[in-house]
């Protein structure tokens, strides 16, 4: 589609409902069959602000009403009796004929166009209007004030003259409509953003990584943890094949035990936190006490996950994959049997089982040159004989 100012109704409504859910660009395009320059101007001409729906007050005939009009006059009623018949006024009606080309010009389809052009005068903008408002805001954006600031300033500086007064919102709109734009094009640069059209407030962005709620912080963890004296505590994270194909990896802190989990069905987050507790049932009893995470989105039903395996689960801080670096050197000695290219959705469970032993056999320096395996069943001995046994707890889980 070349033009963008004339997109069908139906699909302006697919743009704006993609848009304010904070979908790309891309995503958007896709889902309205358009390209992704074509779905960036669109938005640009209109400083990606969902443009008001024509609304047609009560008071105002309607297209039906007016074809009965139409109709009453060929059947050579008075304005009066066709009145009567739409419970409206004779002077409504009577008027709306003379505006239309009198009972011999009437037609119904044209007066209902031509008040839809008369109801189109636009509304002089406040900032367009006041000379003097204008510059006052227009000084505070070039201190870099956001409109919001600007807004609470206006009041507590001119508290006597509600002229003065101005919300954030009509600051925004001259900041990005272009319509009603009465600042200087590239003042948008002077907001924090910095984005040359709006972006919808409070939205759940499709794509990157989400915020996740009711997150344990890793500070919360306790030192018995940090400093690797007691077993039991896990690192996880997912380990990215060809996309969107992925693999679960657990590495205990202290053996450096590593398990890998096959997600056959997807990363979302219940058939991650299914998958990962069934292979965490599968350790001995006492050896899972926590599990640490990075804040990916397939941790969204983390509170669901600390049910199934009876155990917090902590996350570490943005952008610090350092703090689970023992997972994170794990997976580092695990690229070179699942390249980032593979397709891991096509390596069965018993591959990534083989791949596990070559690794947990492995004799590693920071053990004094044991192997995991061998560490872990040593830890995992040592729990069981300082706890007395009260056998194994079942586990319930829905189908994955």
């Amino acid at each position: 589609m070349g033009v963008v100012t004339s997109l069908p109704a139906a699909v302006q409504e697919i743009v704006w409902q993609a848009w304010s859910e904070g979908e790309s660009l891309r995503r958007i395009a896709d889902r309205a069959g358009l390209q992704e320059h074509h779905v960036r101007r669109y938005l640009l001409r209109h400083g990606g602000v969902r443009p008001a729906l024509p609304r047609r007050s009560s008071r105002h005939l309607s297209p039906s009403e007016r074809e009965e009009i139409s109709r009453g006059i060929a059947a050579g009623l008075s304005a009066r009796a066709i009145a009567e018949g739409l419970g409206r006024p004779a002077s409504t009606v009577s008027r709306e004929i003379a505006r239309n080309g009198g009972r011999a010009g009437y037609r119904a389809t044209r007066a209902d166009q031509r008040a839809r052009r008369e109801a189109r005068r636009p509304r002089v903008p406040r900032l367009a209007s006041d000379e003097r408002l204008r510059t006052t805001v227009l000084s505070r954006l070039e201190l870099d004030w956001s409109p919001q600031q600007i807004a609470a300033w206006l009041r507590r500086e001119y508290p006597d003259e509600p002229g003065m007064w101005v919300s954030h919102e009509t600051i925004y709109r001259a900041v990005y409509l272009p319509r009603s734009r009465d600042l200087p094009k590239a003042t948008y640069q002077r907001l924090r953003s910095g984005r040359s059209m709006r972006r919808p407030r409070l939205v759940k962005r499709s794509h990157g990584r989400g915020h996740l709620r009711d997150m344990v912080s890793i500070h919360h963890r306790p030192a018995t943890v940090t400093d690797r004296v007691e077993p039991g505590h896990w690192e996880g994270d997912l380990v990215m094949g060809k996309r969107p194909s992925a693999v679960a990896t657990l590495v205990e802190r202290t053996t450096r035990y590593l398990k890998i989990v096959s997600l056959p069905d997807g990363i979302k987050a219940k058939d991650v936190s299914i998958a990962v507790a069934r292979a965490l049932f599968n350790v001995p009893p006492g050896m899972c006490k926590s599990l640490t995470w990075d804040r990916g989105r397939e941790m969204a039903d983390h509170a669901f996950l600390s049910t199934l395996i009876d155990a917090p689960v902590y996350f570490c801080d943005p952008r610090s994959p350092w703090q689970r670096g023992t997972n994170e050197n794990t997976n580092r000695l695990l690229r070179q049997y699942l390249p980032r290219r593979a397709n891991l959705t096509a390596t069965t469970q018993d591959e990534l089982e083989k791949i596990q032993k070559l690794l947990n056999e492995r004799p590693r320096r920071v053990l004094g040159w044991s192997a995991p395996a061998e560490s872990f069943t040593a830890a995992a001995a040592a729990v069981c004989a300082t706890k007395p046994f009260g056998g194994r707890r079942s586990l319930a889980l829905p189908r994955a």
